[in-house]
């Protein structure tokens, strides 16, 4: 009976997956953000059942990027999509973009189901990654429309060409070849793992600040503002340390 906890675990990742996908269709960003995080734990947690329990299984792993690909490739571009849908300064077509995003999402996970090398560290940006860009940035913009908080960010994402950049961007960051650390079995040590110790504390000297003062400023629940812009903040992050410590390898190697 053991064997098939760690699958059901894998399953409560999709339904949330699900319950995100139906929330986007129906302009609920935020709700939809929140079931995306749940599938974010039940997508931690079925690992680490797994291993807990001794039961890890070919299944397991073909049936944990199936539901990845709904909660974390189609839930978040389904809320890009009908976020420009219905921007005040929408062109239709270009909504269409978000199609990219689903694409290359299907593309990354089918890839790494068959490449060993990606055990401890990616290669190209993870899906749930991508997703936890994509989803905090639609939620933290409706409780700034729904509060009348004119911020830049929403501004941007009420323009018409801001989105589709974005969703080919994180498209493209998912099937390339960048290699993105993990913290899978890894401690904090500026010597062994520099990338990781520096986006580590960088969140904590950069993003906590900067969230708690915005979600201050719009005098919400620390649920409503903070928490998406902290998670908008250290995904953002976790790009840009690894962006410049690829462009630094490559310069120390000419």
């Amino acid at each position: 009976m053991k064997k098939f906890i760690p699958d059901l675990v894998t399953l409560l990742n999709l339904v949330c997956g699900v319950c995100a996908s139906i929330l986007a269709l129906w302009g609920a960003y935020f709700p939809a953000f929140i079931f995306i995080i749940g599938a974010a734990c039940f997508d931690f947690l079925d690992g680490w059942c797994a291993r807990l329990m001794g039961a890890p299984s070919e299944l397991g792993k073909q049936l944990d990027s199936l539901c990845d690909m709904v909660s974390f490739g189609l839930a978040p571009a389904l809320m890009a999509f009908n976020w420009m849908m219905h921007s005040p300064a929408r062109i239709p077509a270009l909504a269409y973009f978000a199609f990219v995003f689903v694409c290359c999402a299907a593309l990354r996970l089918a890839r790494f189901n068959i490449d060993s090398s990606q055990i401890h560290d990616f290669k190209g940006l993870a899906v749930p990654a991508a997703a936890m860009v994509l989803a905090p940035m639609l939620a933290y913009g409706q409780v700034c429309a729904t509060r009348g908080f004119d911020s830049f960010l929403l501004t941007l994402l009420n323009s018409c060409w801001f989105l589709p950049a974005v969703t080919v961007a994180l498209g493209l960051l998912m099937v390339s070849r960048i290699p993105m650390y993990s913290l899978k079995g890894k401690k904090l040590s500026f010597k062994d793992y520099p990338r990781e110790t520096v986006h580590f504390f960088s969140v904590f000297i950069l993003a906590s600040p900067l969230a708690v003062i915005k979600g201050t400023l719009l005098k919400v629940h620390f649920v409503y503002a903070t928490l998406p812009l902290l998670i908008l903040f250290a995904m953002v992050l976790y790009i840009l340390v690894n962006l410049v410590a690829l462009g630094t390898k490559k310069a120390n190697s000419e």
